[in-house]
């Protein structure tokens, strides 16, 4: 089984490497080769994407874990597997008639960090609803980056199949389906979406990561994008840094211009840390609100314009109860610590 996992993500790798060739030969970018990149244990890292290792052989490999979170089980999960050739999958705890959120970290962290359960919590707060979580840390924690980036393919793949198995299991569709993930883990989502056999129906990206997606400029079915969901809407904290500096989205949310600092990181040792973080803390403070109060957000051709004052009809909610006929750039401000929402 490692030897078929290891040749999977070789065989990814190495698709990856030679479109990676090719774009930065006609990429603006190609001076960009390495980050210094802050993990939430305030450890630092070195995120090197100038090219992917020639040698697969010190890849950490591993799988993808999927846990189930509800109202009847909110802290204590129920370990999902996807099922072998055409039997079922089996759970306790799935409840067919509720709508289905899945949520996914970025690279080097895992299922148990605090955003993400916190994530977790305040949707079973407010909603009732299936939650599931992966966990492709034994993947993400590969410190050569292109490694960890490279596997969102095959960890896209696999949650993938767990939807399909949900699919057929429960009779449930795309329309009650919602991905959402942070950095890494926005395209871990998008490469979910596209291998699923059902359209779903939102993807959500958080910050999604630029380097090796578009940084060089990766083709539409190698990173996150509107075409993966029936509406996918994404939200700029560190936009040009660690995330995406364009839109990919039908809809873009950029607060206080997408990029860092965000409000309340400047005097931070760790600024653009903590603004990519704050992409992940703004969805989950919106889930708590209604759709007329929270992160209302004004559609705008630029920031100058937004802060011009020249933007002021058609708002529309950023964050959960983001709405499904956006289309566009949206721009607002935030406070600089929580709640956030002005």
């Amino acid at each position: 089984m490692q030897l078929e996992k290891r040749i999977i993500l070789y065989i990814l790798c190495t698709f990856a490497r030679s479109i990676l060739e090719v774009r930065t030969e006609s990429s603006d970018e190609s001076n960009d080769e390495s980050l210094n990149y802050v993990d939430e244990n305030g450890v630092s890292h070195v995120m090197n994407f100038s090219e992917i290792p020639q040698d697969t052989t010190e890849m950490l490999l591993g799988d993808t874990y999927f846990y189930l979170y509800t109202r009847r089980n909110p802290m204590n999960p129920e370990p999902l597997e996807i099922p072998e050739g055409n039997s079922l999958l089996t759970s306790t705890y799935f409840n067919k008639s509720n709508d289905i959120r899945v949520i996914t970290h970025g690279w080097i962290t895992r299922e148990n960090v605090t955003w993400l359960q916190n994530m977790k919590n305040s949707f079973l707060k407010e909603y009732e609803l299936n939650v599931i979580t992966v966990d492709w840390n034994e993947l993400s924690r590969n410190i050569i980056y292109p490694f960890a980036a490279c596997s969102t393919r095959y960890v896209g793949k696999r949650v993938a199949k767990l939807l399909d198995a949900l699919i057929k299991t429960f009779n449930v569709n795309g329309d009650n389906i919602h991905l959402i993930g942070h950095s890494l883990g926005a395209h871990v989502m998008g490469y979910a979406g596209m291998f699923c056999t059902e359209k779903v129906s939102r993807i959500t990206g958080l910050d999604p990561a630029r380097p090796l997606f578009e940084v060089p400029d990766m083709m539409d079915d190698f990173k996150l994008d509107y075409s993966d969901a029936k509406y996918v809407d994404i939200i700029h904290t560190c936009s040009g840094v660690y995330g995406y500096g364009e839109s990919h989205g039908h809809a873009d949310f950029y607060p206080n211009n997408g990029t860092y600092p965000q409000p309340g990181c400047s005097e931070k040792k760790f600024a653009a840390a903590c603004s990519h973080g704050r992409a992940y803390e703004y969805f989950t403070e919106s889930i708590e609100y209604q759709s007329n109060v929270g992160f209302i957000s004004f559609p705008c051709s630029s920031w100058e314009k937004y802060e011009n004052g020249e933007c002021t009809e058609n708002p529309t909610a950023m964050g959960y109860l983001s709405g499904f006929e956006s289309r566009g750039d949206y721009y607002l401000h935030t406070k600089n610590e929580s709640k956030y929402s002005l």
